[in-house]
């Protein structure tokens, strides 16, 4: 016999015997189950039958003034036993208010006071199960009231569990029957499936199934890339280990709703598709920088499902940071070498002339005028970085016809912030409001520094352009969104996305509106803040 064949003979028993030893299972404790089911209700049948015979003998006309009388005439016994024999009761007995029996099948008993807690001399009816002086029994108890309404005794009434036991031998021997009976069914129909299955040919060999199973899940959760399939509906059908740390889910959202597990957002109308590209797309969290890919699964024309591609690169948004600053410093060169350039040759053109004093004033103006800003700046900042800054964003704005003002009311060395970090937030918002104000008659851009309250110090930066979306000022925070045009291979639309994710990681908060243009009003923790606080809200 060759390797396969054994193979597959091994595997042909291994089903079966598993079939066989499922089916019997089910078949077995589907029976169990079914029968303590079946003897539950029969309990409780038999224990609400006690009950009624007890209520039934309490509620006879009469027998209240009888136990109160001591029962003369001793018809009590006879009609406790009358119907003891007609409702087939192991027991029915009637006790006075002391607990004095005066019936019992067992005639040496009358007399003799009941044992235990006679809870119905409170006037409750409840069922026990107790063991009697016949046995142990299903009981049923009820109060006995006299005319007046005045308790005057109780009926014990109540069905020996030997009688219970009996009828429980035939409802065993039943559900054995019908459980064997099942599993033969079970084993049948098994068979049948099985066979019809191995004909069509859509039984798969199980070794194979489980080691491209096992394959599946090794390359799936290995890979660096984050992989997430959807199904029509946008439920989560396969995650891997890398999409939910970058989407920052746990592993219960297979079988979840998109929209039930991700925040509103770009992030999540890039997932279920409510942005169409066929191209990569970026968004920004608040931990990372993702590139995301959504394709379509078609069967026969029929859209599926979607697979969902993730890739981190969070590490390119800090090159990116650190590209602008530098890009930012040298634009803020050039301005001023351009600058300069223009004085040079205006103080040149007045030495041919031979204007020796009204050089030497222009030489002093200009020079009065930048040490003034830059030691104005620095003395009220009193962080040199940003001083660098500003001044070089003067120049840039005077070369683009843009007057920029700016007001230094507080130190920015207390913020609680990292120094590069405030240089990206600061030059991005001059930025964007130089390019806004740049367009307008009379391009104005203001920027404040300012004292918040104990546990804030805010920048405000307002421009003269044409404003933010009337309908939704946020949108510009949105990681995509621009009014620029794109050049080059830039990243348009990520600045101020990025400036919000700087200032939500420090803890601040920036609100765009539009007053007579855009305004950017920013606010952030100081470090003595920090310190008292423990941490920032």
């Amino acid at each position: 016999m060759r390797r396969g064949d054994l193979v597959r003979q091994r595997l042909i028993i291994r089903i079966a015997s598993n079939r066989i030893f499922v089916v019997a299972l089910a078949g077995v404790l589907g029976s169990i189950f079914a029968y303590n089911s079946a003897r539950t209700v029969q309990d409780n049948q038999y224990k609400m039958r006690a009950l009624a015979i007890a209520k039934a003998t309490s509620a006879i006309p009469g027998l209240g003034a009888m136990l109160e009388a001591h029962d003369p005439k001793h018809q009590i016994r006879v009609i406790a036993e009358t119907l003891r024999k007609n409702t087939d009761a192991s027991y029915v007995v009637i006790a006075d208010v002391h607990g004095i029996r005066f019936s019992h099948p067992n005639p040496a008993l009358i007399g003799k006071k009941l044992d235990g807690k006679l809870l119905a001399l409170t006037g409750k009816s409840y069922t026990t199960i107790d063991n009697g002086t016949l046995g142990r029994s299903v009981n049923g108890k009820s109060p006995i009231y006299d005319s007046a309404g005045k308790i005057a005794g109780l009926v014990s009434a109540g069905i020996l569990q030997s009688k219970l036991h009996d009828e429980g031998k035939y409802l065993l021997r039943s559900f054995l029957f019908f459980g064997v009976g099942f599993i033969f069914a079970g084993l049948l129909l098994s068979e049948l499936f099985v066979r019809f299955a191995r004909n069509r040919k859509l039984a798969l060999e199980l070794e194979e199934v489980t080691t491209q199973f096992q394959e599946r899940e090794a390359m799936l959760h290995a890979i660096r890339e984050g992989v997430m399939t959807l199904n029509s509906e946008n439920k989560i059908t396969l995650i891997n280990d890398e999409a939910l740390k970058l989407l920052e889910l746990e592993p219960t959202v297979i079988g979840k709703k998109v929209v039930d597990v991700v925040l509103p957002g770009r992030l999540r109308q890039l997932l279920v598709g409510e942005v169409e590209s066929d191209d990569d797309l970026r968004v920004l969290t608040d931990k990372f920088s993702i590139i995301i890919n959504r394709r379509l699964v078609s069967e026969k024309n029929k859209v599926i499902g979607a697979v969902v591609t993730l890739r981190d690169r969070t590490e390119h948004i800090e090159l990116l940071r650190e590209l602008e600053s530098v890009q930012n410093f040298t634009e803020a060169l050039r301005s001023q070498q351009h600058e300069f350039a223009n004085r040079l040759h205006t103080i040149n053109g007045l030495l041919e002339l031979k204007k020796y004093e009204e050089a030497s004033e222009f030489l002093g103006e200009i020079a009065l005028a930048q040490t003034t800003l830059a030691e104005d700046l620095s003395s009220k900042l009193g962080n040199s970085l940003i001083t660098a800054l500003l001044i070089a964003k003067v120049a840039i704005a005077r070369e683009k016809g843009v007057k920029l003002e700016i007001t230094a009311a507080t130190s920015l060395d207390d913020l609680n912030i990292d120094p590069n970090a405030l240089v990206t937030i600061v030059g991005n918002l001059i930025d964007n409001a130089i390019d806004a104000a740049s367009g307008s008659p009379r391009g104005e851009v203001t920027v404040v520094f300012k004292k918040g309250d104990e546990s804030h110090k805010s920048i405000r930066v307002h421009d003269s352009g044409p404003g933010l979306p009337e309908d939704n000022a946020a949108i510009v925070f949105e990681d995509g969104f621009t009014t620029k045009n794109s050049r080059g291979a830039g990243h348009r639309g990520l600045g101020l996305a990025i400036v919000q994710r700087l200032i939500r990681q420090h803890s601040g908060t920036i609100i765009a509106s539009n007053e007579s243009g855009a305004t950017f009003l920013v606010e952030l923790p100081v470090v003595a803040f920090e310190m008292v606080g423990g941490k920032s809200d």
